[in-house]
């Protein structure tokens, strides 16, 4: 959505109750406004696809995706979808809860590296969330510190919320009406983005399955408790090149307060090898949990 598109929407109501107020973020499919519900006062967040996607088979269908994937469930580790729509024009919108914190990403940005039992906490409840999305048969394919927002009230613990289903792939059975059979996963495609990839997903595999996204989370581990990632690089064929290869240096090498237990979590969450990494997030879950300072 061109940027006067999308302010030229502020101050309107949609479906009659939803009276759009700000923008909060946008991107390549969609762009979110802060929103308030007309009857009740709520405060909400409303994803809109962009114009250009509309005339999109696959593209409205992954955003309708996005909201079966989230919205069905109702887990406090997931940003929850309330509602769904469409404008007069036929564009399809979400409607979210409306979050206030930051994400991970802000928060290593201004942190750099995070403390142990934080990093743990956090990946404790992004695991939570996978666990639960897992058992539904969803993939969600882009785990990164840009997709888990650190949810924020006063007088509460700090809740990690995955966000954004928006590539998610649906496995065989889950759902009768989606085949995930689109252009959007055929071979020779990489689903994700690049720096959180799994080996499987680098080499353009079909059989994606939920171990991508426990490397995702090892993956992040990594970059939270050091500041960097796993693997680095400005061209893409190389850098999927070195995630295939795997061997990412130790994290207790670049930080000495990393236990050996913790380093061995975080290099089986990553195994190049799918089969040598936890076989769900609860296992993972419970192996940190043990770790725990």
């Amino acid at each position: 959505m061109e940027a006067h598109d999308a302010k030229a929407l502020i101050g309107t109501v949609i479906a009659g109750k939803y009276h759009l107020r700000a923008i909060l973020g946008s991107g390549g499919m969609g762009t979110v406004f802060e929103a308030q519900h007309t009857a009740i006062g709520r405060m909400l967040a409303i994803k809109i696809l962009n114009p250009e996607w509309t005339q999109d088979p696959v593209a409205i269908k992954r955003f309708n995706q996005e909201a079966w994937a989230a919205g069905s469930i109702g887990h406090p580790n997931l940003c929850d979808v309330i509602d769904i729509g469409a404008l007069p024009d036929g564009r399809p919108f979400l409607v979210m809860e409306r979050l206030y914190g930051k994400t991970l990403c802000e928060h290593i940005d201004h942190e750099l590296r995070l403390p142990v039992a934080e990093t743990i906490d956090i990946v404790m409840q992004m695991l939570a969330g996978l666990a639960i999305i897992h058992l539904r048969g969803i993939v969600h394919r882009d785990i990164k510190p840009d997709n888990v927002f650190l949810s924020e009230h006063p007088g509460y613990p700090t809740v990690a919320k995955l966000l954004d289903f928006g590539v998610s792939k649906v496995l065989p059975g889950a759902r009768d009406d989606w085949d995930d059979k689109s252009a959007l996963t055929n071979t020779g495609i990489v689903m994700g983005t690049p720096y959180y990839v799994s080996p499987e997903q680098a080499r353009a595999l079909k059989d994606i399955d939920a171990r991508a996204d426990i490397y995702a989370c090892g993956v992040v581990m990594y970059e939270a408790l050091t500041g960097v990632r796993p693997f680095e690089g400005t061209e893409f064929h190389a850098l999927m090149l070195a995630i295939v290869q795997g061997n990412p240096k130790p994290p207790s090498r670049l930080r000495s307060d990393i236990s050996p237990v913790l380093d061995q979590i975080i290099s089986k969450a990553m195994s190049v090898d799918r089969d040598a990494r936890y076989r769900d997030a609860s296992q993972m879950a419970r192996a940190l949990d043990a770790v725990r300072p």
